[in-house]
């Protein structure tokens, strides 16, 4: 079967967890080094400071603090990058884009207090590492290194009218936006580079976790899922799902029918859950559907009936005609349970052969839950 990788690809970026989750990785990674480095650099200048300038000075104290107030935000966004976002990946770019505001215009700050030109070699270095810090957000990230570069240029204006002349100071202002083409453009190559290598890395964990047929969640993937809850204490529910006559149909109308038939039955069991919801086809036209963290059972019971109505259907050719409906049997759990998938499964299984048993087309929920229908 040939599968169309772009249309796998627009998929995966539509269920974008993967992918975002790989780019706040390594923005949350290389962030963490950009904030060490600059604790480096604002200690290292510290010391430069506190040997060339014994006497001290008001601009010199003020200089100096700065630098210290650098080097101690910095060390709180390494700790803050190694230590919470590590963990909790929210809001990881918008953090990202305020540490590289915060260094570029506390930069500012030490330059207008310094009453000297800063060195181009300083600024076009902090703007290139800046720019091999984040992927995406293009224009975010333009916008800040623009506003920098403008204050910049403002306070050049401001201080040094008077003493430089007009071409000089065209000049500058022309070095300056250079310097901001030069970093945005380095920027936007990284991300593009770093957007390959994502792409191609979520194609292949696509079509690792994929059921080729269906494009929903293969076994394996269906179990890393349940497995990320099972240390939790919270109500989740296996809804496992075998089609009735689907033999009879694959025999009757052939396999080309019998595909078409499993590919509708992916596509509305899609529509009828939630994004946190993980639905997979185990093989053959076995279907399961994990639903974790839930209020009450009561929305699982509804969305049983949904199945249920989704599903029936007749189909027909030449041949002859099936009418196709599913049997269904469904397990809760609620505590901590390090074989959950196992366990549901199980409970699962069994109820849907009850479900079977009494006649097809209804649910059955495993033994000790409520709910029964």
């Amino acid at each position: 079967m040939i599968i169309d990788l772009k249309q796998i690809l627009k998929k995966m970026k539509a269920d974008a967890f993967h992918h975002q989750a790989a780019i706040e990785q390594y923005v949350c990674k290389v962030q963490e080094i950009f904030s060490m480095g600059l604790v480096l650099f604002f200690a290292t200048h510290l010391v430069v400071i506190t040997l060339m300038e014994v006497t001290g000075g008001q601009r010199v104290n003020g200089a100096f603090a700065i630098s210290f107030l650098q080097m101690l935000l910095c060390l709180g966004a390494y700790f803050l990058f190694r230590g919470y976002f590590n963990t909790h990946r929210k809001h990881v770019i918008s953090a990202a884009y305020l540490n590289i505001f915060q260094v570029l215009m506390l930069m500012e700050l030490q330059y207008f207090l310094y009453d000297e030109y800063i060195s181009f070699t300083v600024v076009i270095c902090l703007l290139l590492s800046t720019s091999v810090t984040l992927i995406g957000h293009i224009r975010t990230y333009c916008t800040i290194i623009t506003f920098v570069s403008l204050v910049d240029i403002a306070i050049t204006l401001y201080r040094n009218i008077d003493m430089v002349g007009l071409g000089a100071m065209n000049l500058y202002i022309i070095d300056s936006l250079f310097m901001v083409l030069i970093a945005t453009s380095i920027n936007i190559c990284c991300c593009q580079l770093n957007y390959q290598a994502f792409d191609k890395e979520q194609k292949i964990i696509y079509l690792s976790e994929r059921d080729a047929l269906t494009g929903l969640f293969n076994r394996k993937a269906l179990q890393t899922a349940i497995q990320t809850y099972a240390a939790e204490n919270t109500l989740c529910a296996m809804i496992l799902l075998d089609l009735d006559n689907f033999k009879l149909l694959n025999d009757t109308l052939g396999h080309f029918e019998g595909d078409n038939c499993l590919k509708d039955v992916a596509q509305g069991l899609s529509g009828l859950f939630r994004q946190t919801d993980c639905v997979s086809r185990l093989g053959g036209d076995e279907f399961v559907i994990f639903m974790p963290k839930l209020r009450d059972r009561n929305f699982v019971t509804a969305r049983t009936k949904e199945i249920l109505k989704t599903i029936g259907k007749t189909y027909a050719n030449a041949k002859g005609e099936v009418s196709i409906t599913c049997s269904i049997g469904v397990a809760f759990s609620t505590e901590q349970d390090m074989d959950l998938y196992q366990h549901l499964y199980r409970a699962a299984d069994a109820a849907m052969y009850r479900s079977k048993q009494r006649g097809k087309n209804c649910v059955s929920y495993a033994e000790g839950d409520t709910g029964r229908s």
